[in-house]
């Protein structure tokens, strides 16, 4: 007997693994084969990477903003466009609304060393932040303006300090001088969002005609404000703008965040590097005298920039 594996004529093996193929056709199922387990492995690899950029692509996306540019008390910026034309919209009620070079996340407006809003200044870890919340009307404002305002500016334009002017229409004052906080409020951003190099010389000049804090008529009309504008420069297609402004949406929310975080006028908040800000308001300001009456003395500006740029509060400071 043949100890002979049988073949037929075809050459088939009997191998179990390929029972009744030939060694070709073996190798071509085996072959078939592999291509399936690619294409099955292949196709689940791409599922899996559909779905990993998917997530990314969600987790990505950016979380809606409020009205208003992005960042936050640490002296971020929103975009800024130089020296002219206004910059950058906030949405709020479905209404769209511009808002100046140099806006921040505060709603103040930081003002370059040009005093130009959105013009160069330090960065927010090389130069202590200080930020003025203030309402033409409030005369302890003007008080604050008259004791530190040149101070400030000259800081400001040496690269000591980032500036940030941040007017406010506070409720308190809205019924005294026929609404002169909000409509002297809006002329000023309006022209900070429009003719932004205009800005620093507007803002000086109305409060150097700063109105009494009465209801005895001593308000400015808008004409008057609308002279003031143009006695520095601005243009008259923006001061066509001032009471019906494109900015209004933005002034609106922008005075909210400040009373939101001064609780009232003057304050003067300071920070550095991406601490909190502080309220250095007793530094600067002094409520009373001897006697007990209400009085100002101007305080120790340098001092105060001082102690917070070595992380001292104002409680704690020297």
């Amino acid at each position: 007997m043949s100890d002979k594996r049988p073949t037929g004529s075809s050459g088939r093996s009997t191998n179990p693994g390929q029972k009744g193929l030939s060694i070709e056709e073996a190798v071509r199922e085996r072959a078939r084969r592999s291509r399936q387990r690619a294409i099955i492995i292949g196709g689940a690899l791409l599922v899996v990477v559909v779905v990993v950029v998917a997530v990314a692509l969600i987790l990505s996306r950016p979380s809606p903003t409020p009205p208003g540019p992005t960042g936050a008390a640490t002296g971020s910026t929103g975009a800024t466009t130089g020296s002219t034309g206004a910059t950058g919209k906030a949405t709020e009620g479905g209404a769209e609304s511009v808002q100046p070079p140099g806006a921040q996340g505060t709603g103040g407006i930081l003002v370059g060393q040009d005093l130009v809003p959105g013009g160069p200044a330090p960065a927010a870890d090389e130069a202590v932040t200080v930020e003025i919340i203030s309402d033409f009307v409030c005369p302890w404002c003007g008080l604050l303006e008259q004791a530190h305002g040149q101070a400030l500016a000259a800081k400001a334009q040496a690269g000591e300090i980032r500036l940030v002017i941040h007017p406010v229409n506070n409720s308190l004052l809205t019924d005294l001088n026929d609404n002169y906080s909000w409509r002297s409020m809006l002329a000023v951003d309006t022209v900070a969002a429009l003719e932004p190099d205009k800005f620093w010389a507007f803002h000086e000049v109305l409060w150097e005609n700063q109105p009494e804090e009465s209801q005895d008529g001593d308000e400015l009309t808008d004409q008057q404000i609308a002279d003031l504008a143009k006695e520095v420069g601005v243009s008259q297609a923006t001061i066509d703008q001032l009471s019906d402004s494109p900015a209004a949406e933005w002034a609106r929310w922008s005075s909210d965040q400040g009373l939101a975080g001064a609780g009232g006028t003057p304050t003067v908040l300071m920070y550095f590097a991406g601490s909190e800000p502080e309220v250095w308001n007793a530094w600067l300001l002094q409520g009373t005298n001897e006697a007990g009456e209400q009085a100002y003395v101007p305080g120790d500006l340098d001092a105060a920039i001082a102690n917070v740029r070595a992380g001292n509060k104002p409680d704690a400071a020297e």
